[in-house]
């Protein structure tokens, strides 16, 4: 049942009360009464604070520090954006130490691209869409992750960008693709969140079995993982195998780690195995040839026209199993579950 009320935090209203330095930290004692200002070691001057237009019950203080985080002099707000989405989309930051742009943090490969990139998120009223497409269209995220000899013994850390970097793909991203791949995604935006299934073996795990975890219906459960509901003590198996974020502390980078785990959840899991089901449904529903079948569903997860060699690996697949005594709906549908275990699925090179 969705909760009628929430707690939030809201400012008392337009005369903010008095603040003062808390000796050893004890609510009872009192020290030396502090204004609002900036770090003064970054060398700001005292801000001014204006009063709020007549009928905005506020004091006007968040107003200021929000334009002062985003102020076209501020140098480090706009770079540290930049860098965090190139982070995303090609597993490191142009600036290596993400969370430190300090001394002992590492110094940019690219300073001019940074400051390119901070200038175009700045210019364009700090709308992250538009500089998200403009990254993905520029040639360096479009380059080849093939390797050659001159360009490792160059640059072997390949800090200049000469190659793509191959990278697994996010727990997130991996649930979502195998959902588009099926044709089963729901593209619904906003809202609340939806509560995935979890196996009734993590349930009780907990001291009380399920409790606060909701029942979604299935056209929720396949919306895009941005929308799982978090839960702190009790993290979704398969978000949680393919090194899904700690909720206990703060995650400026993914690290992507190779564990078995993770084959056992492709192979073994509920959500991989449910979606395969659904994965063979579709292909049933679009063709009647085991040919095409096979050429379609390799088509969806390579996202390229499969090779003939390729579908008749698939075609072999599916013909063995029925042999061992599977009908033509569990052959198929075990093939999709293979299908869905590929690296070309997995790794976006």
């Amino acid at each position: 049942k969705a909760m009628s009320t929430a707690m939030a935090v809201k400012e008392i209203g337009r005369n903010a009360p008095e603040t003062f330095v808390l000796i050893r930290g004890s609510a009872h004692a009192r020290g030396d009464k502090v204004e609002p200002a900036f770090p003064s070691v970054l060398g700001f001057d005292a801000p001014e604070l204006t009063p709020a237009p007549e009928g905005i019950n506020s004091s006007g203080r968040r107003r200021v520090l929000a334009e002062w985080i985003t102020s076209a002099e501020n140098p480090l707000t706009a770079r540290v954006i930049v860098n965090r989405l190139w982070q995303h989309h090609f597993g490191k930051g142009i600036v290596k130490s993400t969370s430190d742009f300090g001394f002992q943090g590492d110094r940019p490969t690219h300073p001019e691209l940074l400051d390119f990139l901070a200038s175009e998120l700045m210019d364009g009223e700090w709308k992250l869409k538009s500089l998200h497409k403009q990254i993905l269209m520029s040639s360096a995220f479009k380059m080849s992750s093939q390797s050659n000899a001159a360009g490792v013994k160059a640059d072997p850390e390949n800090k200049l960008i000469w190659r793509q970097e191959m990278r697994r793909l996010s727990a997130e991203e991996i649930r979502d693709t195998v959902l588009a791949v099926n044709g089963s995604l729901n593209p619904k935006m906003y809202g609340p969140s939806f509560y995935p299934v979890i196996p009734q073996e993590v349930k009780h795990g907990q001291s009380r079995p399920g409790a606060g975890w909701g029942n979604s219906s299935p056209e929720e459960r396949a919306r895009r993982g941005v929308y799982i509901f978090i839960k702190r003590s009790l993290p979704v198996p398969f978000i949680k195998a393919f090194d899904g974020a700690d909720t206990d502390t703060t995650c400026p980078i993914r690290f992507t780690t190779t564990q078995p785990t993770q084959s056992l959840e492709l192979m073994n899991g509920e959500f991989t195995n449910a979606q395969a089901k659904v994965f063979g449904n579709f292909l049933r529903e679009n063709t009647d040839s085991l040919n095409e079948q096979v050429e379609l569903a390799l088509n969806r997860v390579f996202q390229r026209k499969p090779i003939e060699g390729e579908i008749q690996l698939g075609v072999d697949l599916v013909n063995t199993l029925k042999e061992e005594n599977m009908d033509d709906i569990q052959a198929l549908d075990y093939f999709c579950l293979v299908a869905l275990n590929l690296n070309e699925l997995l790794f976006l090179d």
